[in-house]
């Protein structure tokens, strides 16, 4: 028994190190235990993760979220929105714009719209904005309208081969023409011809009547804007030497 002791003790501190020592680890959890600490490596409890809520609203008030460079407002949306409007021009009313904006009131939208329109006279801006139809639009000024129509005049202008005039001379002539029936005209044109000027609106391709059951092409308003025509009455004849 008091060999045990002797052994028990000579596994104290007081005995010389083994030849395997000690670990700075193993030494230092005696340490603790011996102060009554807590061991220094032992894990730390883990913090509970905090849970990140994000607003999936579509709205668009996202002011806080703008630098000082572009703020993000409801004056500055509703600029916006009139600058990219509706298809063909119709005005954006202050209902539509106030249910895109929460806690914004149609009465407030149509305040910003005139807080918009005196700026831009202010600042004499080339466009300015416009209350039609119980709604809003921005538009050029009439000093300025000129401008956009020579640009969308120029938009509209058509470059066409010589394989798409011929297509459009066997049409003009000779409508309604069946699909089958241009190369008895002489014009033997790609599909891919007569598909660009379809997509153009230059020709469309419709049943020359209810009862028959094969479409035909005929030539469209464009084609007359296109080539400066009243109507196809004004079409020169055939036969006519060119002038």
């Amino acid at each position: 028994m008091a060999g045990g002791k002797d052994a028990a003790a000579g596994a104290g501190f007081t005995s010389p190190p083994s030849d395997d020592g000690l670990s700075i680890d193993r030494l230092a959890r005696a340490f603790a235990a011996m102060m009554g600490g807590a061991d220094p490596y032992a894990a730390a409890p883990e913090a509970p993760a905090e849970v990140l809520r994000v607003d999936a609203s579509p709205d668009l008030d996202a002011a806080d979220d703008a630098d000082a460079a572009g703020r993000v407002s409801p004056l500055t949306i509703l600029e916006a929105l009139l600058f990219v409007g509706l298809p063909d021009g119709k005005p954006l009313s202050s209902r539509t714009v106030a249910g895109l904006m929460r806690g914004v009131r149609p009465q407030e939208i149509d305040d910003l719209a005139g807080q918009l329109r005196r700026r831009y006279r202010a600042d004499n801006c080339p466009y300015e904005v416009v209350s039609r139809d119980e709604g809003w639009a921005l538009r050029l000024r009439p000093e300025f309208a000129g401008f956009g129509r020579v640009l969308e005049a120029r938009a509209r202008m058509v470059r066409l081969d010589a394989e798409a005039l011929d297509v459009l001379a066997a049409v003009a002539w000779n409508q309604p023409v069946p699909r089958d029936g241009l190369v008895e005209l002489g014009c033997d044109a790609r599909p891919a011809v007569l598909r660009q000027l379809v997509r153009r609106g230059l020709l469309e391709l419709r049943h020359a009547d209810e009862g028959s059951a094969e479409p035909c092409y005929r030539t469209t308003a464009k084609f007359l804007e296109v080539f400066r025509l009243e109507s196809l009455a004004d079409l020169p004849s055939p036969h006519q030497p060119p002038g």
